[in-house]
């Protein structure tokens, strides 16, 4: 119908969609700040604003940030068994927000949003909120080994060996661990004989060999001292088998039926260690840093050390778990036999260690930030196992059944140097950045906890259950209980799977079949790893601008 002035009735083009899209995001905002509403209501009502945030950014504004926000601040959730998927959902929309396209320049502030949270936040919320910045894409692969299989394995006596390559002992013949190791004449030379173990193959000894030879190309080269070993090879073969060895192994190493080595010629620091008793503060905390440097330099090129040191949940139920046992830090558990993990670290005076280890990554951001987070882990133990290591005799409980007190052996500023020096040389190294970012964690709080948790053995036992005894055969079984303690009179009185048995095999972090009884470096390593993924996430976003 026309007005009677004659103009045309104004007609609205507004599109539909457009208005729906509207609507369902402040229905959203709204749920996410209603008290009543349930934590399952506020999951739909999260996932109802990523899935604008993927196909229609263009309707979010600076008020759906300051929800979600809110969201992860209030804590409202802490204590529900779901709150951590609802968490992450947010953080995640954040990081939708911060990488697609159209979101009306909400990017940055997205993004600046996360970091701070990382602060602000604690338990499921701060877990949700790392990882999202975890799952930022970077574009990082690494290439991947070629080996030589199906080859006849020469063989040859220790003495052939040295002859062949030229070598002078000037030293007497020893082991650490299944190495056999022995001083060269020339500066500073080291002669290492790795023996294969019982159930090692020689592609795994050839991989080691492999990536001494790749870490030897210029453009790994790192730019911090890195001693890569020389190979030795036998008939141009990397893998050999070693005959008339001088000197036999400990009975705790069970050799390859057909005596598989390889060996290596390094630098006499390869097996000085950031722990070792005899190492000061101020030389620890340059190894531990550097080495984080290595650490981050190498991931950023595709190639992973699995094992700085080695960590588990449960080393006892390693051979029936589908995880063998291994830790999965994310997930908070108890850390099994910290102290043994750093006995004897992939990384000291020389550098990083042990490539048998290392791996070509080829996989998701999520996937790489935890990887980033075991190596945090493994660095901060070490770190912590250094002052522990002033003084080994005090360890587990005292003649009163007490724990040790040992925490006077502990610097807590120089800790706190450590932690610091330890993240800033990953993150350099990660992201090709000259500095790095301010780190959001309590750092003092931290250290506090570490010393308070790391210095004193509270958790000292665990339960050996009947289902890993039948794993056992009687023989295994006896003598694990005398490695644990037991006497002949107490032995015989057990009968295999009869029962849960009591066995002492601390110091661990945390009660059997519980959380870390330090979350405080949970929290810790997930901020610095997703620091790094993040800060390498804005170095390649800036280098494509």
């Amino acid at each position: 119908m026309n007005r009677k002035d004659g103009h045309l009735p104004f007609i609205c083009r507004t599109d539909p969609y457009e208005s729906y899209h509207q609507n369902l995001k402040d229905q959203a905002e709204n749920a996410l700040a209603d008290p009543h509403f349930d934590v399952i209501a506020k999951y739909h009502a999260v996932a109802d604003l990523r899935r604008l945030a993927q196909k229609h950014p263009g309707v979010l504004d600076r008020h759906t940030i300051r929800a979600l926000e809110q969201l992860l601040l209030s804590g409202s959730f802490g204590n529900h068994r779901q709150s951590y998927f609802l968490y992450r959902e947010a953080a995640l929309a954040l990081t939708d927000l911060a990488t697609g396209p159209g979101s009306n320049g909400l990017g940055s502030m997205a993004l600046t949003t996360l970091s701070h949270l990382l602060l602000q936040t604690e338990g499921s919320a701060h877990r949700g909120v790392a990882e999202a910045l975890g799952n930022l894409p970077v574009k990082i692969s690494g290439k991947r080994l070629g080996l030589d299989r199906g080859k006849t394995l020469p063989a040859i006596s220790w003495t052939q060996l040295m002859t062949i390559n030229g070598l002078t002992k000037t030293g007497i013949p020893r082991y650490i661990g299944r190495s056999l190791v022995v001083e060269m004449s020339g500066k500073d030379r080291l002669l290492v004989v790795k023996l294969a173990k019982q159930g090692d193959t020689a592609a795994g000894l050839q991989k080691e060999v492999r990536w001494m030879e790749r870490l030897k190309q210029p453009d790994y080269a790192a730019g911090r001292r890195f001693h890569i070993p020389r190979p030795l090879c036998v008939q141009d073969q990397r893998v050999f088998r070693i005959t008339r060895i001088p000197l036999a192994p400990p009975a705790t190493v069970q050799r390859h039926p057909d005596g598989l080595a390889i060996a290596f010629l390094t630098h006499r620091d390869y097996f000085v260690y950031p722990n070792d008793p005899h190492v000061d503060g101020k030389s620890a905390r340059e190894m531990l840093g550097r080495n984080a440097y290595l650490l981050g330099w190498l991931t950023a090129r595709g190639v992973i050390h699995d094992a700085p040191i080695p960590l588990f949940h449960n080393r006892t139920q390693r051979l029936r778990r589908d995880d063998q046992g291994r830790y999965q830090w994310f997930r908070s558990g108890r850390l099994d036999q910290w102290l043994d993990s750093c006995a004897f670290p992939n990384l000291g005076l020389s550098g990083l260690r042990d490539f048998e280890h290392l791996k070509a990554f080829n996989g998701c951001s999520l996937s790489l930030y935890r990887h980033i987070g075991r190596h945090f882990l493994s660095l901060l133990l070490v770190a912590g196992s250094h002052f522990r290591a002033r003084d080994k005799t005090r360890m587990g409980l005292d003649n009163n059944g007490q724990p040790v007190d040992a925490r006077d052996l502990f610097d807590r500023q120089l800790l706190h140097a450590m932690i610091l020096e330890v993240f800033e040389g990953y993150f350099t190294g990660f992201t090709g950045t000259s500095t790095a970012p301010t780190l959001p964690v309590d750092l003092d709080r931290l250290v506090l906890r570490m010393v308070d948790e790391m210095g004193v053995d509270r958790y000292m036992t665990e339960l050996l259950r009947r289902n890993d005894q039948d794993a056992l055969t009687d023989s295994e079984f006896f003598d694990f209980l005398n490695m644990r303690g037991y006497d002949a009179v107490q032995r015989n009185g057990f009968k295999r799977g009869e029962k849960d048995i009591l066995i002492s095999s601390g110091p661990h972090l945390g009660a059997f079949n519980r959380q870390i009884s330090l979350p405080e470096l949970i929290e810790c390593v997930a901020a610095m790893s997703a620091v790094c993924v993040a800060g390498r996430f804005m170095t390649e976003a800036g280098n494509a601008m």
